[in-house]
């Protein structure tokens, strides 16, 4: 679309949050325009129909806590298909060893009682790191990497109390064709400029001036949804710069990572369908989950997170691949790679526009997200899964908070506009 000179309001990032922020501030009638760094819209929820038979979710793909996701309610609102069948392990295999199904249970109650004591431990006023108050148990020194998969960062640097405060709730469920296509079929009346990153951002005087790479606007209002990645790493900067509190809160809440490594079979290996998944701890941090069956298809998709996550990117293109399958030899024996036709990974921290693929709270910081989404000088506002206290991580938290921020947004006008008179 043509880059505009001036417009009402600007959402930096076509994400969710932006997206959702844009669509309820034009629904208002208020002039936006969503200027976007990248060529397509979704940002870290985003369905690449071009990898396998079926569509693949590079970031984003659950409707988490479905039972109170304002998300899942759209979707079964438009008819969607959706895949509701709950995930849980079949196979672990430990340090050389596979358990068996008898261990294999007794691991999965280990981590469900882990993170009912961290959320218990959550409650209290003094914060802690996750590791701190897992239960002390055969199981421990395995389970402890699951909680990268879930907040993106190590055991020993997220936060208790931001367990606590998320709401969980029953149901995370699959939409058939991709949560990304999904979350973008609901804006497409959203006007974006696509391949427009923001340089600077100069709200020093009444009117913003928003600078890119494809030229100067004006604005009166501007929503950021960028991760805390990017606003950690001043690739946006802000004139004058952010205050310290807000730049405290962008620092202990860290973008973490989760990658993922899509694996399709072919058709005749039938030994995993979905639902089913399989954990692979083969030393120290190196630690992989595998889901299979991926829309009642052959697509499975591999896990890796935190520190090893990065580590497997600092190594090079296919290291992550070549781990999972690793874990699937373990599991299934070396006959199991005959049977793989297709692989791709995802390396979202090597990604400059997200630096990342989610954030966490360090111990003591949990309140930080609060800090985070208020607006700065009722003119700049601050959306994206960073910003929720409650649905920190997912593809809904994002969505509530561009709704947020367009709330704060109109509010804001409509309280300029009445002290003009």
């Amino acid at each position: 679309m043509r880059f505009p000179e001036s417009t009402k309001t600007v959402v930096i990032g076509a994400g969710t949050a932006g997206l959702s922020a844009a669509k309820a501030l034009r629904q208002a009638g208020i002039e936006t325009i969503v200027l976007e760094a990248t060529g397509h819209a979704g940002g870290r929820c985003v369905t690449d129909a071009s990898l396998f038979s079926t569509p693949f979710d590079l970031g984003g793909s659950w409707l988490h806590s479905a039972s109170i996701n304002p998300l899942a309610r759209l979707v079964e609102k438009a008819g969607f298909a959706l895949h509701k069948r709950p995930w849980t392990r079949s196979w672990v295999h430990i340090l050389g060893s596979n358990l068996s199904s008898i261990e294999v249970q007794a691991f999965q109650a280990y981590e469900a009682n882990m993170w009912k004591a961290i959320s218990i431990a959550g409650e209290k006023e003094h914060d802690c790191s996750t590791q701190s108050v897992m239960p002390r148990g055969e199981w421990s020194s395995t389970a402890e990497h699951i909680i990268p998969q879930m907040l993106a960062g190590d055991a020993n640097v997220t936060s208790a109390k931001d367990v606590h405060n998320y709401a969980n709730a029953d149901g995370d469920w699959l939409v058939e064709g991709g949560l990304g296509a999904f979350v973008k079929s609901l804006h497409t009346d959203v006007p974006v400029c696509y391949n427009c990153p923001v340089l600077k951002v100069d709200y020093t005087k009444a009117n913003i001036q928003i600078s890119t790479q494809n030229g100067t606007l004006r604005t009166q209002q501007v929503i950021s949804t960028v991760s805390t990645g990017v606003l950690g790493s001043e690739i946006i900067k802000f004139h004058p710069p952010l205050p310290n509190e807000k730049t405290a809160a962008i620092n202990v809440l860290p973008c973490g990572v989760l990658n993922k490594v899509g694996i399709e079979f072919y058709p005749k290996w039938t030994e995993a369908t979905q639902g089913q998944m399989a954990d692979y701890h083969s030393s120290n941090n190196e630690f992989c989950s595998l889901l299979f069956g991926f829309y009642n298809t052959s697509l499975a998709t591999g896990f890796v997170a935190g520190k090893f996550a990065d580590d497997l990117e600092v190594e090079g293109k296919g290291a992550a691949t070549d781990y999972c399958i690793q874990g699937l030899r373990a599991t299934f024996g070396n006959d199991v790679i005959k049977y793989i036709s297709h692989t791709h990974e995802t390396s979202w921290r090597g990604n400059v526009y997200t630096n990342g693929a989610y954030s966490y709270a360090k111990p003591g910081s949990a309140s930080a997200r609060t800090i985070l989404a208020e607006p700065l000088d009722e003119r700049i506002f601050f959306a994206g899964e960073a910003t929720m206290k409650d649905a920190y991580s997912t593809v809904h938290g994002a969505y509530l908070s561009g709704k947020r921020a367009a709330r704060q947004a109109i509010m804001a006008l409509s309280l300029k506009n009445a002290q003009s008179y």
